[in-house]
């Protein structure tokens, strides 16, 4: 056998190996010899939640895109759809059609420029986008607020080529409608012109357990009843996977929002049950 069929034979059992590693460190053994998974996908599931604020739930989809042309270069989407954070009588209706947040990442930062002569820029950040789409929520006062659409530019500063963490800002634009609903009369509208900024925070533990997510916006906002005037809000929520069945996670949810413009700061705290969800490709289960 030839030195580089030694090699050849050397590299895959050394990514058998590196790959065996992964599968055990994300699978657990019972005494009697079966296997369960301990790391999971928080990207790819159907939930439901139920919690101090009313019951929802969501479905979430993560995808990568590769290019055959640029193996460094990948685009990470994300999916939220039909999320429904809360639906209780106290707080009313919280949810959203649709949000997506896609970001485009490469190891060494560049980004071609295709004018001319094609050129490589070197970027310390990835870059991206959101969009969302059909936002609803119910204020303390009984009246709705619409968010028809609501996109931002991103640079994501702490660039990680899988989903686990995200440091991202970037100027957001957003249309809103306020709305009464007895009877049913749209009312003012409010426009911020790409007049705000974000910043969200993501991270999640390599095992897929805990999730912790922070966003801020801030700016100004124009108004059909009172002009241009500050505009501020937050959220946070905070996510512990604390038992499996039948390798269905089921998590305690902690989370809180607030805003300005009601000068209203709910928070709450749930359960989130998993009901399908993909598996995380480092457990084996066989």
């Amino acid at each position: 056998m030839g030195t580089p069929a030694l090699a050849a034979l050397a590299a895959t059992v050394l990514a058998l190996a590196s790959a065996s590693a992964r599968a055990e460190s994300c699978t657990g053994r019972t005494r009697a010899g079966g296997r369960f998974a301990t790391c999971f996908d928080l990207g790819n599931r159907l939930s439901v939640t139920a919690g101090s604020d009313g019951f929802g739930g969501a479905l979430a989809l993560r995808q990568v895109i590769h290019f055959d042309d640029d193996p460094d270069l990948v685009w990470k989407l994300e999916h939220q759809i039909g999320e429904v954070a809360s639906a209780g009588i106290a707080v009313g209706v919280t949810g959203l059609l649709y949000r997506g947040r896609y970001l485009r990442h490469t190891r060494d930062g560049h980004l071609v420029l295709p004018f001319g002569t094609p050129k490589k820029v070197f970027l310390p950040f990835d870059i991206g986008g959101l969009v969302e789409a059909g936002r609803v929520t119910r204020r303390l006062d009984g009246t709705f607020e619409l968010g028809i659409v609501k996109t931002a530019a991103l640079l994501d500063l702490w660039r990680s080529r899988d989903f686990r963490r995200r440091f991202a800002v970037g100027p957001v634009a957003r249309w809103e409608v306020a709305v009464t609903s007895d009877p049913i009369v749209l009312g003012h509208h409010i426009v911020a012109p790409f007049s705000a900024g974000i910043a969200n925070l993501h991270a999640e533990s390599g095992n897929g357990l805990t999730v912790a997510d922070v966003t801020l916006e801030a700016g100004t906002a124009w108004s059909t009843d009172g002009g241009w005037r500050p505009d501020a809000r937050a959220e946070a929520s905070f996510e512990r996977i604390v038992v499996a069945v039948n390798d269905r996670p089921i998590a305690i949810v902690v989370g809180a929002r607030y805003a300005t413009a009601t000068d209203e700061a709910i928070a709450s705290i749930g359960a989130r049950v998993v009901l399908f969800q993909a598996r995380d490709p480092r457990v084996s289960l066989r």
